[in-house]
C-alpha cells in the first residue's frame, strides 16, 4: 500500500493546492495525539511517517490551512448528487457509506465567525454532521485505515479511507444558497482528471495557487508575499530569479484566466 497511499496524499494535496496543512495524529486506546504543520512537500514526505502511525493505532487526519476550505463530514450517499452541484473538490469515503467532502470557497470568508456560519450552512443543507461544522475541523485523510473499533472488519483488520473523487475546482456555493458561477462560466484552474495520479512539480502547485488567489480577489502584491512567504524553499529553487518567477507566474494566471 505504500505506492498507494503515496498517490492518494499526492492526489488530495493536489485538490486543495493549499500552502500548508495541519495533521492530527490520535491513538484512540491510549488518548494520545498530537498535531505537526506540514507544507505541501513536507506532508508527501511524511506518507512514510503516518503510515508507521497508523499501523501502531493512530488515526491521521488532515485539513488544509485557510478559512476558505470547508469540510462536509458524516454524508450520507444519497445526498452527494446534489452536493456535486456545489463542485466539491474532494469526495473521500472514511468509512463504509460514510462520506466526507470539501469544498474551496472562490470567495475568503472575512473572520471566522462568518467561515463558521457558512460551515453550519452548508451541514445543515447536506445533513452534515453539525458538530464536525467548524472551520478549524479536521477530515480524514485518504489512504489510512480508519481506527475506530466498529469499523473493524471480519478479517481484524481495519478499512481504509478512499478517496472518490478529486479535482482542483472552486466551489459555486455562496452563503444563503446563491451560487457565484455556473460552471461552464468558470475559468479552469488547474484542474485534473479524477484519475491522474496528482504528481505535480512546485512550479505548477505555485501557478495553481495563484490562479485560485486571483480567483478569491487577492491583488498581486498579496500574492507575492503569500508566495514568498509560503512557497516551499522558493529561495533556494529559484535562488536570485525568485521575484521575476513570481511575477512572471502571476502574470501566466491572469492571462490564463482572461481566455478561460
Amino acid at each position: 500500500m505504500t505506492q498507494l497511499t503515496a498517490d492518494t496524499v499526492a492526489s488530495f494535496i493536489a485538490a486543495l493546492q493549499a500552502p500548508a496543512y495541519k495533521v492530527q495524529l490520535h491513538n484512540r486506546s491510549t488518548d494520545t495525539g498530537y498535531w505537526v504543520e506540514y507544507s505541501p512537500l513536507q506532508l508527501q514526505s511524511a506518507v512514510g511517517f503516518l503510515r508507521g502511525k497508523n499501523a501502531e493505532g493512530f488515526d491521521i487526519y488532515c485539513r488544509p490551512v485557510g478559512h476558505q476550505y470547508v469540510l462536509l463530514d458524516d454524508l450520507t450517499k444519497d445526498r452527494l448528487a446534489e452536493l456535486a452541484t456545489l463542485l466539491p473538490c474532494l469526495l473521500l469515503e472514511t468509512s463504509p457509506a460514510n462520506y466526507q467532502a470539501w469544498l474551496i470557497l472562490s470567495f475568503l470568508p472575512e473572520n471566522r465567525e462568518q467561515a463558521k456560519a457558512i460551515c453550519q450552512e452548508l451541514a445543515t443543507r447536506f445533513g452534515a454532521d453539525m458538530a464536525s461544522a467548524e472551520p478549524d475541523h479536521v477530515g480524514r485523510l485518504p489512504g489510512f485505515t480508519n481506527r475506530k473499533e466498529k469499523h473493524r472488519q471480519a478479517n481484524g483488520l481495519f478499512p481504509f479511507v478512499r478517496l472518490h473523487r478529486w479535482q482542483h475546482r472552486l466551489s459555486t456555493f455562496h452563503p444563503c444558497g446563491g451560487a457565484v458561477f455556473q460552471p461552464q462560466q468558470r475559468p479552469p484552474v488547474n484542474t485534473h482528471s479524477f484519475s491522474h495520479s496528482g504528481k505535480n512539480s512546485t512550479s505548477e502547485y505555485d501557478f495553481a495557487r495563484v490562479c485560485s488567489l486571483i480567483r478569491l480577489g487577492w491583488s498581486d502584491q498579496q500574492i507575492i508575499t503569500e508566495l514568498t512567504e509560503t512557497s516551499p524553499d522558493i529561495r533556494s529553487r529559484k535562488g536570485k530569479h525568485t521575484d521575476t518567477y513570481i511575477r512572471r507566474t502571476i502574470q501566466a494566471a491572469h492571462k490564463m484566466l482572461s481566455i478561460g
